[in-house]
């Protein structure tokens, strides 16, 4: 009995030793390694760029180069990547991801995200919807303009500015995080004709067409006969100036004039935001390269914490310029706004999962090649001291834009669509992070 005893006591120990020794079971999808130098803190910020710590996102010059300083008073520059959200909540598009795991939205959720920390990404979204996962990941809170047409509003209405301001106040209470990296508002904001003619077009005794009206007395001297000499008219008066569209002789005008709104807009939005949000950075609107007036880029630098822009598929460039950087735009952008930082709020590298192809859009590589040229536009793209992060249009799924490749197997993301990590391009942008970050980041 005893030897039994004792030979049963051996072969549970050795199982138990063996157990303990086996390595455990390698898991089914391997992540692709983290930044490769020094230690981060809780929001992705390299430790060894040490600031005063706010309990806020900020931005600050260190070494003649801008950064972020996270809430723990580090280095940090933003590396995100878009509408993982708008996939996570669109059952056209999250099919493979979910049946995944089967059906289970928050384990997909963070399957997204721990594949695009794995990437180096350091930053979720910055667009809605902001899925509740990705909360404690940092982040660009959205506030929407509570008129129905975004641009088409009049900002001098006392009425109108204090929807505006009570909203806005509101919206950024409730969105104020320590992970947020600052909130922005329209995208592809309406900076040209069609706003200066909504003004024109205001009943005479609307707030806004008084003061456009204002506008042009002082721009002429009172002298209605210096307007109608300049745009080649019979105004009987300044309160008689109308006309639908801008003519070659209107149009400087008409862009000094949409200086003055966003002005008046921007100093409400960044006042609302404090109030609202106290301590967070305003961001202002997304912008779109090479599309703005100046005159609105001087007013806006003169409010924003960092200025938010975007390099669109729809490039008149070639190559285009979300193929290749091109920082001829970005520094004029960077100039006219007085110098602030930039954030570029959306870039896309569309790519064919085929054979490469010429569109009306400019050549689209194949996968592995695309990759090379996401790689070389991030790291020239960070070579620029002024700039402080970039946004990929999109982690997952697909975008409403694909369109302009129909027939055609183009997609623009580092995910494939069950979320792991497309092999080739996912794992060459990797690398391509964790680069630019170690470059920028380090001795500094």
């Amino acid at each position: 009995m005893t030897r039994w005893l004792l030979f049963a006591v051996f072969v549970v120990t050795a199982v138990l030793v063996s157990a303990g020794c086996r390595r455990p079971a390698a898991p089914p999808e391997p992540a692709l390694p983290a930044p490769s130098e020094g230690a981060v803190d809780r929001y992705g910020g390299r430790t060894a760029v040490k600031r005063e710590a706010t309990g806020r996102f900020r931005v600050e010059q260190v070494g003649g180069r801008w950064l972020f300083i996270t809430p723990d008073g580090h280095g940090y520059l933003t590396i995100g990547a878009n509408h993982a959200g708008k996939v996570l909540d669109d059952p056209a598009q999250n099919g493979p991801l979910l049946e995944r795991f089967a059906g289970d939205r928050d384990r997909a959720a963070d399957a997204v995200l721990a594949e695009l920390k794995a990437q180096g990404y350091t930053a979720g979204e910055a667009y809605p919807p902001l899925h509740p996962r990705f909360r404690d990941f940092p982040h660009v809170a959205h506030i929407h303009y509570p008129f129905p047409n975004q641009s088409q509003f009049d900002v001098f209405d006392p009425a109108v500015r204090t929807k505006l301001a009570d909203h806005v106040r509101e919206q950024a209470r409730r969105g104020a995080s320590p992970f947020c990296l600052g909130f922005a508002f329209a995208d592809l904001p309406e900076w040209g004709t069609r706003r200066a003619a909504h003004y024109r077009g205001l009943p005479p005794n609307a707030p806004g067409r008084r003061r456009y009206v204002q506008f042009l007395q002082e721009r002429y001297a009172a002298d209605v006969a210096r307007l109608n000499a300049a745009y080649g008219t019979r105004f009987e008066s300044f309160d008689a100036v109308a006309h639908d569209k801008s003519t070659p002789a209107t149009r400087p005008d008409d862009e000094a004039f949409l200086g003055v709104v966003a002005d008046s807009l921007y100093g409400l939005l960044k006042g609302a935001v404090a109030d609202g949000a106290p301590g967070h950075l305003f961001l202002g609107e997304r912008f779109v390269l090479r599309s703005v007036p100046e005159s609105v880029l001087t007013a806006v630098g003169k409010h924003v914490d960092v200025f938010c822009t975007q390099a669109l598929i729809l490039s008149k460039h070639r190559p285009p310029e979300w193929q290749t950087f091109q920082p001829d735009g970005y520094d004029r952008e960077h100039e006219l706004t007085g110098g602030k930082p930039v954030l570029v709020i959306d870039w896309a590298t569309p790519f064919s999962t085929g054979e490469g192809i010429v569109s009306e859009h400019g050549r689209i590589r194949t996968e592995g090649d695309a990759a090379d040229d996401a790689a070389a536009w991030l790291a020239a793209a960070f070579e620029r001291p002024y700039l402080v992060g970039v946004f990929r249009c999109q982690a997952i799924g697909t975008h409403p834009n694909d369109r302009w490749f129909a027939g055609h197997p183009v997609t623009r993301t580092p995910l494939l669509p069950d979320g792991r990590s497309r092999p080739a391009f996912g794992g060459k942008l990797a690398a391509a992070h964790r680069a630019v970050l170690d470059r920028e980041l380090s001795g500094r």
